[in-house]
């Protein structure tokens, strides 16, 4: 027996059994996603994003787990179903490959399953591991058996997922060895390829199992949309947002009905014969349903669309645009990670997916004060340097401190050459301190360590820099509230200017007249990388308009509250030799590089002052990164380094936004509407609305524009408007232009 689950993101673990199986691959949305996804233009910019948003929607199957305890997908809670599977991604021809293998092979190695994948070029295997066998050793068996090389080997925590594909995606199954709770049987007679054969049907009286099958098939809403919307999502959306996302059981039905046709009637034209067909009937009879959405019809009107249903729509309508329509305020999340150079494969081979790209930007600072000697030119003709400031975040005991190990490997170099200063450092204070009231003063070694944490004096910091004659200095924080404190010490403004200046290898200095204060003025080489809360972010980026956190690129952790603590496996003596012979590489390089292959413009075609704003500094970054992976690449532009270029710019501008978006557009597009007339991105923003327009035509629009569309922000831009003259009230809910 095996699980399955409405999607990655929806519902709970639930026992998956032959009915239920065949109901979720003959699925019209799950056949409907795949088409989408075969589509998609693999040359396309955004093709990695839009196929893992389309794959998000599917639902999934856990192969290796029959049962989760507590009905959470936590590897810690999961009961084996002893059962493995195989991932073996980058097969441009499936069904050639299925062809070409000895079908004996399967029945010999208890194969039960072989399917193509969601994205078309890869094969899912599932068989049975044998006595005494551990995951690992299974698919290591299949892979021998079936001549399989490359594989990902990552694919064996017991919460592992897989996406579900429609049934003519299925290459092989042997179903009463996939859902038995029996002793598994001698297969070598039994199991036959499915290729060109049918399933067993669905009994005629199948329960409804979810939402999406029921809109699918016993509601008839195939077809019926809202502003291009199937309701069926804005329906499955508000289920989730009332906390009934797996159904209604006995005794809650009228209630979570009703509050659903409560919601539903405000895009439904308050119609009941319409909301009858797109709202599930929980098994209730069809008089029961008229009667609770006769009663929900009949409760007071708001003049505008509820707020948890505007939420529903706008999160649809983004979901639905990675489909090609409206243009998406993407998540992070969503984006897959490029192929990556040797090295940065080798720094996230042990740790869990979900912390792999955190792991990527966390480097980065490290990697560039390595190659400290390496200058470049950006698109502008001004020089540059690996600059970069990096903020991992995560709710309290996430597991921020994995960085720790993989930064201490790539560190090698600079901390044996820190270890040396220091060193130096101490003797020369020591020999100060012997001849204290000698005329005969020890010589300054200038002795310059590199990597000085962030509790540093502004004048000890502008010494060590005047030190490093150009090369960067690394300051990492595991605690970001450190450095709050040193805001309320007073000296933040300064360290603040410091790190704005250094983004850009600017000028810093200072004049005192006493001597006991360090005087200097110089370019600005210092690298920074914090880990902290969310609420510690916030309250060290308090003010945006200072530029800071634009220059800085964050990265989200997954939330790991409720669930299993992530294990990161030790790397092996091999790979942390080889990490640090990279480092030594990196450590040696010097000189100016030139790779004018790495140029790309990206066109944002938004109405938003904070998107054109953090775009550009992430551009830059990512251009930053290009450079850096040229040098990994061994001076080669590769593909690998126009990739890894882009998708970190995509990162850091999608996690900005995620973070700062709606802050700062408020910001920006505040100042601008009262100095810049008709130049304001709201006021851009109130040119696309009508003469006359309601609440409901501005949240669709910022909507669309993937802008908040929280009643706080409509509000607030409304005011804005109206408080400059630009608009006037006709009633509650509509508005003239002026």
């Amino acid at each position: 027996m095996i699980t399955y689950q409405l999607s990655v993101t929806q519902g709970f673990p639930l026992p998956c059994t032959e009915d239920i199986w065949n109901e979720i691959i003959d699925r019209p949305a799950v056949k409907n996603i795949c088409d989408q996804i075969a589509a998609l233009d693999p040359a396309a910019p955004d093709f990695n994003d839009r196929k893992q948003a389309l794959k998000r929607r599917l639902p999934i199957i856990i192969p290796h787990a029959r049962a989760f305890v507590n009905n959470k997908r936590v590897s810690a809670d999961a009961i084996p179903s002893g059962l493995a599977m195989l991932d073996v991604d980058h097969v441009d021809n499936p069904r050639e490959w299925f062809e070409a293998i000895d079908k004996q092979l399967l029945s010999d190695n208890k194969i039960y399953l072989v399917a193509i994948t969601a994205s078309g070029h890869g094969i899912r295997i599932i068989g049975e591991r044998l006595e005494r066998e551990s995951i690992e050793a299974a698919q290591l068996r299949m892979a021998t058996a079936l001549n399989i090389t490359e594989y990902d080997a990552v694919t064996k925590d017991l919460a592992r997922a897989s996406y579900v594909v429609p049934r003519d995606y299925i290459l092989w199954i042997y179903a009463a060895g996939l859902f038995s709770e029996e002793d598994r049987p001698d297969l070598r007679e039994i199991i036959v390829p499915l290729v060109g054969k049918e399933l067993p049907a669905l009994p005629p009286h199948q329960e409804v199992l979810s939402i999406a099958s029921e809109s699918d098939s016993d509601t008839g809403t195939a077809g019926l949309s809202y502003r291009g919307i199937p309701y069926a999502d804005i329906v499955q959306q508000l289920m989730l947002s009332i906390g009934a996302a797996d159904g209604a059981e006995q005794g809650e039905r009228n209630t979570v009905y009703f509050t659903l046709a409560n919601y539903m009637r405000y895009i439904c034209d308050f119609n009941v014969d319409l909301l009858l067909q797109v709202l599930p009937t929980f098994g209730l009879s069809e008089p029961e349903r008229r009667q609770v959405i006769a009663s929900a019809i009949g409760r007071p009107r708001k003049g505008y669309l509820p707020t948890v249903l505007q939420s529903a729509i706008a999160i649809c309508e983004r979901e639905c645009s990675a489909l090609g329509g409206i243009p998406p305020m993407a998540k992070s999340t969503d984006l897959a990670l490029p192929e990556l150079p040797r090295l940065l494969k080798l720094v996230c081979r042990r740790l869990p997916e979900d912390y792999r790209p955190a792991m990527v930007i966390a480097s980065l600072p490290i990697l560039g004060t390595l190659a400290t000697r390496i200058r470049f030119e950006y698109l502008d003709r001004q020089e540059q340097s690996l600059s970069f400031f990096s903020c991992i975040t995560a709710p309290a005991a996430s597991g921020k401190s994995f960085i720790r190990k993989p930064l201490d490997l790539l560190l090698t170099p600079i901390n044996e050459q820190d270890a040396i200063e220091r060193e130096k450092e101490q003797a020369y204070k020591d020999k100060l301190r012997a001849s204290k009231n000698s005329k005969n003063q020890p010589e300054d070694p200038h002795a310059c360590p590199r990597n000085n944490g962030v509790a540093i004096s502004i004048a000890k910091l502008l010494q060590l820099l005047t030190y490093a004659e150009g090369k960067h200095l690394i300051g990492i924080g595991e605690e970001m509230d450190t450095l709050v404190k040193s805001e309320r010490a007073g000296v933040w403004s300064q360290k603040s200017d410091i790190y704005r200046l250094a983004f850009d290898n600017a000028e810093y200095g200072q004049a005192y007249m006493s001597d006991a204060s360090f005087n200097a003025h110089i370019k600005v080489y210092y690298n920074l990388l914090l880990t902290g809360t969310p609420n510690s972010m916030k309250r060290f980026f308090k003010d945006l308009e200072n530029g800071l956190a634009t220059r800085v690129c964050f990265a989200q952790l997954p939330d790991t509250s409720f669930t299993e603590i992530p294990v990161f496996a030790p790397y092996t003596e091999a790979e942390r030799a080889e990490i640090i012979r990279w480092a030594r590489q990196l450590d040696a390089e010097q000189g100016t590089i030139v790779c004018p292959q790495l140029k790309r413009q990206q066109a944002i075609d938004a109405d938003s002052h904070a998107m054109d704003t953090l775009r550009r500094r992430a551009g830059v970054i990512g251009f930053r990164a290009g450079m850096l992976c040229y040098l990994l690449e061994n001076r080669k532009f590769t593909k690998t380094v126009g990739q890894f270029a882009e998708w970190v710019a995509e990162y850091v501008f999608r996690n900005q936004m995620e973070l700062w978006g709606d802050q700062l557009e408020q910001e920006l597009t505040g100042a601008l509407d009262i100095f810049s007339g008709e130049r304001g991105s709201a006021t851009s923003l109130l040119e696309l609305l009508p003469a006359e327009f309601s609440n409901a035509d501005l949240i669709k629009l910022r909507a669309r524009k993937g802008q908040s569309v929280k009643g706080s922000a409509i509000s607030m831009v409304l005011n804005r408007w109206r408080g400059n003259g630009k608009i006037e009230k006709l009633s509650d809910t509509k508005w003239k232009k002026l």
